[in-house]
């Protein structure tokens, strides 16, 4: 009873600390690369700071996890979980912000000052949260570096190729383009193409072959939590799909000016199924090429 009083209390303890961290490094964002975003945020109100709150728990909770799972400690832990939480939470995200910039008109400053300060806060959440969990003493599991390199490079061509454009683009039409404020954000239209007519739009637009990249950089994320966690495949799977869901989908709680209530929804809905999903099938198709005996990171 007592120990988990003791990580109660740690999470509510890390949770008002990324909360702190995440309003400190936007701030120290906007002042390096000033631009009207700030003056853009929507009113502050009870309301949006329980959210924040709520989105910061969720990252806190999620990242203790991850470092509950580890076999690292001390700054090879730290390192890799800034790696972790702003690869997935800010860089994954604001590439593909400047993708469809041309709709949602976001200042190409405040783009620089949203992953500045992401990067701020993900260093000192890394930090703190390794210090707080007691996972800066003692030295990492000794590991044997053990990678089936031929079939694993063969099956993560297909899954940057193939699975992950196949189930971004069937969420992000099954659910988020359900939504007419969505397809009104996009498109400039709420009509209602077919999923044939919009994937030949997407092929000729070049969305397609960005994917293809952005699961490149998702797989990369993967294996690097993959590395780093022991457990059985599903175990592990679990984990991933839980980060990428989080940390991927937390911020669309949070009230913006950019996307309305309804498009922020339609958002959250698909990145919350299809990201867990996307975590899940990476794990299981490549965690049994990385063992126990992982390479070391």
């Amino acid at each position: 009873m007592g120990t988990n009083i003791k990580m109660v209390l740690r999470w509510l303890l890390l949770s008002i600390l990324m909360m702190i961290f995440w309003i400190v490094g936007l701030l120290i964002g906007n002042v390096l690369f000033p631009s009207s975003l700030m003056e853009m945020e929507v009113d502050s109100s009870a309301s949006t700071e329980l959210m924040l709150f709520v989105a910061s728990a969720l990252n806190a909770g999620v990242i203790m996890l991850l470092i509950y799972n580890s076999r690292l400690k001390g700054w090879r832990l730290v390192g890799n979980i800034f790696l972790i939480s702003f690869g997935i939470q800010y860089f994954m995200s604001q590439i593909e912000t400047l993708w469809f910039n041309d709709s949602l008109q976001l200042p190409v400053n405040g783009i620089s000052a949203i992953v500045v300060g992401g990067a701020i806060m993900c260093f000192l959440f890394s930090v703190a949260v390794t210090w707080i969990s007691g996972k800066f003493k003692g030295t990492s599991e000794s590991t044997k570096d053990k990678v089936v390199i031929g079939p694993m490079l063969k099956k993560i061509i297909l899954l940057a190729v193939l699975v992950w454009p196949l189930i971004y683009f069937m969420f992000g039409y099954l659910v988020a383009w359900q939504f007419d404020e969505v397809r009104l954000l996009y498109s400039g239209t709420t009509e209602m193409e077919t999923f044939l007519s919009i994937m030949k739009a997407n092929l000729v637009s070049g969305l397609y072959f960005f994917q293809i990249f952005r699961g490149g950089l998702w797989i990369m994320i993967g294996l690097l939590v993959l590395a780093m966690t022991r457990g059985s495949v599903i175990r592990r799977g679990i984990l991933l799909g839980l980060l990428f869901t989080v940390l991927g989908s937390s911020g669309l709680l949070l009230p913006n000016p950019i996307m309305s209530d309804m498009v922020r929804m339609g958002h959250l809905l698909e990145t919350a199924t299809s990201d867990f999903l996307w975590g899940f099938v990476i794990a299981a198709v490549l965690g049994p090429y990385i063992t126990k005996e992982a390479p070391k990171i």
